[in-house]
């Protein structure tokens, strides 16, 4: 098992620095502390990556253990807890935040690393657990996948206590930056050149933030790349790190399926497939929905369709759209040119610009739809893989 990363909170500085150096002989862990400060009461408040477990010492009226029995934070995140031995307060709330233990001060070392052994014994049993992969393409060029690729990615990261990645992995014409009005300095094409020495915190080297918190992995701006001249066991290698360190990970690639949005296409949870009401559109959407369910077996339960500009009054209904791309699986964004127009030009997504707005709200539902989700899906890599070349003339 690689190492285990600790996190250390406290509010003190002497605590912090000291239990630091004293496992700082311990090869098997990782540490890294923090040291909360005015008023501060989330221990992973802007913490840019997620521990394996978080250390918390304990002061009385501080407010962090009340923080955590009232928000899911420590989901699936080993708890322990340190502080004075006569506080069953204390106790009881590190009860409530589901900690693995309470240790009482003054705190040995020889029963921390105990505790943190016995904890690190009970990662190594427990299944990985990834994050979510949605995915988002268009069914035909300038359908919108990139506009609600990022403010999919935007609304489905302001939920409480979600880590989230947007990837751009359209190599020739990526331009998710400027949806957010941002100049990555490094990116895609930088991570994936080292991905083999990379872990979760070097990661963050070549993630660009945007201001609201949302984080982005950028598509190249000043070269040249081809997908074929990537090999895809980086690009899963990356996704997989991607995964395992965040809740969600959201892609936006390009329309044509070679070996790189195949790649993708493998891992996602979910697919949205954009779309828009003229014949075109459903035509390539249903072309689409027929390569990624009969010849790369993608279960239709993971495609959602969006119908991106929709208008009530069209020719073309939902019902045709149903009928012709043979799902129920639908969401709508209603047709406002002008304000995602000035969403887009500006670099601001439409939850901060018009949160109110049709545009937002519509967002907002399909989040929910996608984050609702209960179980993750169960698919077939080497499947596709085998497929591809046949199918794809090998790139």
């Amino acid at each position: 098992m690689k190492r285990t990363r600790i996190l250390l909170v406290s509010r003190f500085e002497s605590v912090a620095s000291l239990l630091e150096s004293r496992l700082s002989g311990y090869t098997d862990y990782k540490v890294t502390t923090r040291v909360l400060t005015n008023g501060s009461v989330d221990p992973l408040h802007d913490v840019s990556s997620r521990p394996d477990v978080l250390l918390l010492h304990h002061t009385p009226g501080s407010g962090e253990l009340e923080y955590l029995t009232e928000h899911n934070i420590t989901a699936n995140m080993p708890l322990v807890v340190f502080g004075a031995a006569d506080d069953p307060e204390a106790m009881r709330l590190a009860m409530r935040a589901g900690a693995s233990d309470y240790l009482i001060e003054p705190l040995l070392v020889s029963d921390l690393v105990a505790t943190l052994d016995r904890v690190r014994e009970d990662l190594e049993k427990t299944p990985e657990r990834l994050g979510k992969l949605v995915t988002v393409v268009n069914s035909k060029g300038g359908s919108g996948a990139s506009f609600l690729a990022t403010n999919l990615a935007c609304a489905i990261s302001r939920r409480d206590a979600t880590r989230l990645i947007l990837m751009d992995l359209d190599l020739q014409f990526g331009g998710l930056a400027k949806y957010l009005d941002l100049e990555p300095e490094r990116g895609l094409l930088e991570a994936l050149g080292e991905i083999d020495a990379m872990d979760e915190t070097a990661s963050e080297a070549y993630i660009t933030r945007h201001k609201s918190g949302l984080r982005l992995l950028a598509a190249p701006s000043d070269h040249l790349a081809l997908a074929k001249d990537i090999p895809s066991e980086r690009v899963d290698a990356l996704l997989h790190l991607f995964l395992a360190d965040n809740d969600f990970v959201v892609a936006d690639i390009p329309r044509r399926i070679g070996t790189l949005s195949a790649t993708v296409m493998e891992r996602s949870d979910q697919i949205v497939l954009v779309v828009q009401q003229s014949l075109a559109h459903i035509h390539d959407a249903a072309r689409m929905i027929q390569l990624l369910t009969d010849e790369l077996a993608i279960g239709r339960e993971r495609i959602l369709a969006v119908v991106n500009r929709h208008t009530k009054n069209a020719i073309i209904e939902l019902d045709d759209i149903r009928r012709t791309l043979k799902t129920d699986q639908i969401a709508t964004i209603p047709n406002n040119y002008k304000l995602v127009a000035e969403s887009i030009d500006s670099g601001t997504p439409v939850s901060e610009t018009a949160r109110n707005s049709t545009v937002a709200k519509a967002i907002s539902e399909i989040q929910n739809l996608i984050c609702g989700t209960s179980e993750k899906a169960i698919h077939s890599t080497s499947f596709l893989r085998r497929a591809l070349p046949g199918l794809l003339g090998g790139n």
